[in-house]
């Protein structure tokens, strides 16, 4: 990308990209830029997506790139700028975005002040009763178009989350657009039969005659407060789990990857989103909390630490917004000895190192039986030594670059706190000096244990550490140490020990020799107990806690009064006491004696209580 890159008055806007680039049908670049090759004085703006034609006196760009531009005719950069009401908002303080690979400047990214993110909670709440009442047919074909943008712009995704994150081509592709785009499948075709009422037949027999279901309704503004490590997967899971259930959204990215989450934005603007459904602002950690206490939002999503997590679930509190949280893990591994060996140590090595360890779900412990032990490390380790860490870019690259350098650090002192304690680190933990990023080769490390935070605290990184254990029973209460209960994996060719073991684990998700990828499978729940968070999201169950729940109860039996109403006169206390002994009594003999002392009643009772009602009482005689 060689230092292409274009300002204006000092102001930086963004790296160019020529049409004849490798990279210019892939990265995001939008507003796209035409030269008129007549007038090289001006840059006209097409399709009404960017800043307004810019005068090339102006306009400075450096390197040679000012005669292919002519030659070309085309230059895209990306657009920082807001999105509020479906339109692009600038603002006043700016910050760039970099990428962690090369360090260079991607773009320059809006910061929106508090006056626009209160606009964008507005925008959210008066857009929220006409998207509630949109059909579902019509909400369908939005997300579906959506996903046939997503799919044409698979490629352009792909190269962004690559340049911003760092995550190697497969795995952008393998896992932020493949997966992206099964949440979209899912939830469209979902949307109908998720909100559709249940019914609830009632249990007390004098309620009978009732018709009762559950309504499923959505709350309202809905603000999502997105992670760095999956900038384009996590916001369009959470988005399109608020949106499908009927609220509208304020999408608050985190200022370290704000382009993958305005792309989203694009998407749904081009699929016909309305104006004020999707708003996304990124901003300062001030301005978040300001959101957080905003009376008009009703429900806040949020990825991140346990410790912003408390912070918000406090800030929350003020006016009982309804929270999930989803504050991360630390993800153990049980392999036993009668495990497939060479498909363990290929999954640990895989679910510890894609996307450079950070994921919530990463392998973060390895409990390895003490018989296969040094068979499991030997072959893990050479695994790991075949992973090619480089330029997410190039072909062939496994591991890139962390993505944040605080991240990188904390890694570090994890690392050197377990071999201060004993631990032996066998390969990796150190910088790549010779690449400009934030670049770490992944770590294998054995003789660790629970002093150490590399086993206790979240690592978040590309470490492995291997812990032996001698019976199941050990490494179950190993594996239950932790204040995390995110997911843990159970590696085992008996299915009986794998369903026993899977029963013990204290965590949100268990998967049997298999690894993290149950966050891509649209049906699968996320979250778990412990400090891991509160409520779930995905799937129908993770719905749930983005709607109200009303239970809605019919009557439409001719009745003029109900037994439990006034007066309380005689016979009816008689009648309730015969009724209790009846439903509830475990003698048979004292069952006919209360069914008997009801008919003699028989007026009341016939008076105040429906047919349906009265054989089901009747029928409590047999239960």
């Amino acid at each position: 990308m060689g230092g292409n890159h274009l300002t204006q008055h000092g102001r930086h806007l963004g790296i160019v990209i020529l049409s004849n680039d490798p990279l210019a049908h892939d990265v995001v670049c939008a507003p796209v830029f035409h030269l008129d090759p007549k007038n090289i004085r001006h840059l006209a703006l097409a399709a009404e997506r960017g800043y307004g034609s810019l005068d090339l006196e102006d306009i400075e760009i450096s390197g040679d790139i000012v005669q292919k531009i002519v030659e070309r005719k085309v230059v895209r950069l990306m657009d920082g700028r807001l999105i509020i009401g479906n339109k692009r908002v600038d603002s006043k303080e700016k910050i760039i975005s970099k990428s962690p690979a090369t360090l260079e400047p991607l773009g320059e990214a809006c910061l929106a002040s508090s006056e626009q993110c209160r606009e964008a909670v507005h925008a959210a709440r008066e857009a929220f009763p006409a998207w509630k009442s949109l059909p579902h047919g019509e909400k369908e074909k939005i997300f579906m178009r959506a996903k046939k943008i997503l799919l044409a712009r698979s490629r352009e995704v792909v190269r962004l989350v690559t340049l911003e994150k760092g995550s190697p081509l497969a795995e952008s592709m393998s896992v932020d657009v493949m997966g992206s785009l099964e949440v979209l499948h899912y939830y469209a075709h979902f949307l109908e039969k998720s909100l559709k009422p249940r019914t609830a037949n009632p249990h007390v027999p004098f309620f009978a005659h009732k018709r009762s279901a559950y309504h499923y309704q959505p709350l309202g503004a809905t603000l999502i407060i997105s992670p760095w490590n999956f900038p384009f997967l996590i916001p369009i899971y959470d988005a399109v789990s608020a949106l499908t259930a009927g609220n509208t959204v304020v999408l608050r990215p985190s200022t370290s990857t704000p382009f993958c989450a305005l792309m989203l934005g694009e998407i749904f603007i081009e699929a016909g989103l309305p104006p004020g459904v999707l708003n996304i602002v990124t901003c300062r950690a001030a301005r978040a909390e300001e959101m957080v206490t905003n009376p008009e939002v009703q429900t806040v999503m949020f990825t991140g630490s346990v410790g912003t997590g408390k912070r918000i679930m406090e800030l929350a509190s003020r006016n009982l917004t309804n929270t999930v949280l989803e504050l991360g893990g630390k993800d153990p591994m049980i392999v036993l000895k009668d495990a497939d060996l060479e498909r363990a140590c290929q999954g640990a090595v895989w679910a510890g190192f894609m996307n450079s360890g950070q994921s919530c779900a990463s392998v973060e412990r390895v409990y390895v039986a003490r018989e296969i032990e040094e068979a499991f490390t030997a072959r893990a380790l050479e695994l790991t030594k075949k992973i090619k860490v480089g330029n997410p870019l190039e072909p062939g690259v496994d591991m890139g670059p962390m993505t944040v350098l605080s991240q990188l650090e904390l890694v570090e002192e994890h690392i050197q706190d377990a071999r201060q304690k004993g631990a032996q680190v066998l390969f990796g933990g150190e910088r790549i000096k010779d690449l400009p990023g934030y670049f770490i080769k992944p770590a294998v490390l054995t003789k660790v244990d629970h002093t150490m935070k590399i086993m206790t605290e979240e690592t978040f990184g590309p470490v492995i550490p291997i812990m032996a254990f001698s019976k199941v029973e050990d490494a179950i209460a190993l594996a239950n140490d932790s204040h995390y209960g995110l997911t843990a994996s159970v590696w085992t060719r008996d299915k009986k020990l794998a369903t026993f073991i899977a029963h013990e684990l204290e965590v949100g998700t268990v998967t049997v020799n298999d690894h993290m990828f149950s966050f891509t499978e649209p049906k699968a729940i996320w979250g778990g107990p412990k400090q891991t968070g509160m409520g779930r999201t995905h799937g129908r169950y993770g719905h749930l806690h983005l709607m109200n729940i009303k239970y809605v109860s019919r009557d439409f039996v001719k009745k003029k009064a109900q037994m439990w109403w006034f007066p309380y006169t005689a016979p009816k206390p008689d009648v309730m006491e015969k009724a209790i002994i009846l439903f509830h009594h475990d003698r048979k003999r004292e069952k006919i004696k209360a069914l008997f002392g009801l008919l003699r009643s028989w007026p009341l009772v016939r008076s105040t209580t429906s047919i349906r009602s009265i054989l089901s009482i009747a029928g409590r005689f047999f239960r």
